[in-house]
């Protein structure tokens, strides 16, 4: 499942993702499953310690990353955006129709795992990372254009969009000031999230160990003279430490520190690519809330787990203490719900499923897309369009998610939650009904008549186009699939499954070779503009090659303006029409997601949006 998708077009916290830990030592298993020991489930491999980059975004990285780094806002358990005053303050200092400022203050005394004292300094790649305009002036490319030095999914949000000039830093180091063109909505989202500069510097020097205080200090001076002067030579080799240097598959004792270095609870301790990643409590952590006192985390353990019924079993065996899923099967509700020692919760957040299919060359790669769905054309929409029309959503809905939670229903919108006014106003009339009148057969009827427009000879008997289906290795999706190809092949489609095991980091972001993708979307944010960025041509989450003007107005005022609800709801309700004409993709349904946890840990909760099992680490206690 894709992180923090949401969220990256209307929040700088791209860097924050990679803060990480200090130190190496394997722990032994039997010695980890302890009363101060949490082992977690991942449901999918951990692939980068930065997940800010094209291919790291992913929630199974973001789970790390809420271990450790923190900044300056978090959202609790109700939902609600909570003020990080352990971290910094944020608040709005000039408010004109042209300049609008936002005053950034890093508490005085927090200091990295490794001591280096944190100050706003330590701001400032954010503004690299997601400043589609500094990006172009430093020659670290255009994200627009081309695949830039800083590969980052942060590009083309609001930050980039409307900041002007560069960040004002204090003269004390510890405030950032920074001018954006006009008031902005959810501006609080727009916090700049920390990185180790001084670790990133020395890497880019080719240094592995940590180093001195003087040290230290000598390389944040040294990025901040970079930045302020946009140094193309320094700044490109940062760049490729930060895009690739913390794709690791594993931790040990050869591994250099300076790439675990922490501002969170946590440091990583030791990671096997597909096997578990041990962190233990950082003893300098002073960022966020403070840890539980009463019979404490010392460690935490992810462990990799991606077969269902093998996940079930190591939390019944003790082998795992919180089971998180997103895509469970009936079969693993009804065997976590017999467990007596196990608390069970079931709920519907911000987390779905959903079908994108291929148009063009996506926003800053160079991969030509030529297959079945390509272009504006009639033609092209008219073959989405049956493609989506063949999928049985409403068997799958049946099939897959209602045995897990009765109420589930096909999602009719990427903008909307479920059961709000606001969705029941987009979907009765953004033209997404056409997906779900009349019953299976006569929608794949219609769906044969389009294809049959430009292939006669189309029939169920006759598959006479092939379409390439992508999607993470998983029992579900496989399952999903298999739903999909029997009915589109009766609509003269022949569809060709991939599940990857590398779907994230190489198929999805860095091939061309598919026509349609399936995952899951974590909605991690709360804001006005969630959902609206994957959608804009010049957007870092496009990666189908989806182009419309109307479109990019209309997210680019969802992100940029101050809106009514009424305003919010009709914006949103034009922009679904447009997706809906175009025919770029169908939502499935809400994740039905199930946290499952042995009854002596306590504060376990699932996650208030998106899909992070560590949203509330600092809670946890035995």
């Amino acid at each position: 499942m894709k992180a923090n998708r949401f969220l990256r077009a209307v929040a700088v916290t791209a860097a924050a993702a990679l803060t990480t830990g200090l130190g190496t030592v394997v722990v032994d298993s039997a010695a980890a499953v302890t009363k101060s020991t949490v082992t977690l489930l991942s449901t999918g491999d951990i692939t980068s310690l930065n997940s800010s980059t094209s291919s790291g975004n992913t929630t199974y990285n973001s789970t790390v990353g809420s271990l450790t780094g923190m900044g300056f806002a978090y959202y609790n358990s109700d939902a609600k955006l909570v003020m990080n005053t352990k971290f910094g303050t944020m608040k709005i200092v000039k408010k004109a129709p042209k300049d609008f400022q936002i005053k950034y203050t890093v508490r005085k005394g927090q200091v990295w795992s490794d001591g280096t004292p944190i100050d706003a300094v330590d701001l400032l790649l954010s503004h690299v990372v997601a400043s589609d305009a500094y990006s172009k002036a430093a020659g670290l490319g255009d994200p627009k254009t081309v695949t830039p030095k800083f590969d980052s999914v942060s590009y083309g949000g609001t930050y980039g969009t409307h900041v002007v000039g560069l960040p004002v830093i204090s003269a004390d180091h510890y405030s950032l000031t920074v001018k954006f063109d006009k008031p902005l909505p959810d501006w609080e989202l727009l916090a700049p999230g920390p990185s180790p500069v001084h670790a990133l510097e020395m890497l880019a020097d080719g240094k592995k160990a940590l180093g001195t205080a003087a040290a230290n200090k000598a390389a944040k001076a040294q990025f901040l003279k970079d930045f302020t002067g946009k140094v193309r030579t320094r700044l490109t080799k940062m760049g490729n430490v930060w895009t690739n240097s913390y794709n690791v598959n594993a931790v040990t004792a050869a591994t250099s520190p300076l790439l675990l270095v922490s501002n969170g609870g946590f440091i990583i301790k030791s990671f096997t690519y597909g096997d578990k990643m041990t962190l233990v409590r950082n003893p300098k952590y002073t960022s966020g809330p403070a840890m539980a006192t009463t019979n404490p985390i010392k460690t935490v353990v992810i462990k990799v787990i991606k077969d269902n019924t093998a996940a079930v079993q190591a939390l019944r065996n003790g082998d795992i203490d919180i089971y998180y899923n997103t895509l469970p099967t009936s079969a693993d509700k009804a065997s976590l719900s017999a467990m007596t020692n196990v608390t069970t919760l079931t709920k519907t957040g911000g987390n779905y499923s959903h079908l994108d299919l291929r148009v063009d060359t996506a926003n800053g790669k160079s991969d030509d897309y030529t297959g079945v769905f390509a272009g504006n054309s009639q033609k092209a929409r008219d073959l989405r369009k049956a493609f989506l029309l063949a999928v049985p959503r409403v068997e799958m809905v049946q099939t897959l998610i209602a045995p897990i939670q009765s109420t589930a229903k096909p999602l009719d919108s990427a903008l909307a939650f479920q059961g709000t006014p606001e969705y029941n106003t987009i979907v009765k009339s953004s033209g997404v009904g056409v997906y779900s009148a009349g019953d299976q057969a006569a929608r794949t009827a219609q769906a044969l008549a389009l294809v049959k427009k430009y292939k006669p000879t189309a029939s169920a008997d006759n598959q006479v186009y092939t379409v390439r289906l992508i999607h993470a290795d998983s029992s579900t999706r496989r399952r999903l699939t298999a739903l999909i190809a029997l009915e589109v092949a009766k609509a003269g489609f022949n569809l060709v499954e991939t599940n990857a095991a590398t779907f994230f980091e190489d198929e999805l972001n860095a091939s061309s070779d598919y026509d349609v993708t399936m995952y899951g979307f974590g909605l991690n944010s709360l804001s006005q503009s969630n959902g609206t960025e994957i959608y804009k041509s010049d957007g870092g989450n496009n990666v189908w090659g989806w182009n419309d003007s109307t479109v990019d107005a209309l997210a680019a005022s969802l992100q940029g303006d101050i809106l009514t609800p009424a305003q919010i709801t009709a914006k949103r309700l034009a922009m679904e029409k447009r997706i809906v004409y175009n025919a770029w993709g169908l939502t499935l349904y809400a994740n039905p997601t199930i946290t499952a946890y042995t009854k002596t840990l306590k504060n376990v909760k699932p996650a208030p949006v998106g899909a992070n099992t560590t949203w509330n680490f600092f809670e946890w206690h035995y």
